[in-house]
């Protein structure tokens, strides 16, 4: 989901504008932390593995509730 809504979202029509979108992803690769109300610092998880395995407890969890 939010990787189809960041494509369907973006307009990238000129050399500019893909060299921009390519620099803002290289640069959250780099630093990978989002900053949130509060003093707390969240790392983002990239690992494509981990990510699927927290959908797969969500999904359970979701499926024991109702």
């Amino acid at each position: 989901m939010a990787t189809s809504s960041i494509f369907h979202n973006v307009k990238i029509d000129t050399p500019e504008k893909a060299e921009a979108f390519v620099a803002a992803l290289e640069a959250s690769e780099k630093d990978p932390w989002v900053g949130v109300s509060g003093s707390k610092r969240y790392a983002v998880e990239t690992n494509p593995n981990v990510i699927r395995n927290l959908h797969k407890m969500g999904r359970k969890k979701r499926e024991q509730l109702g």
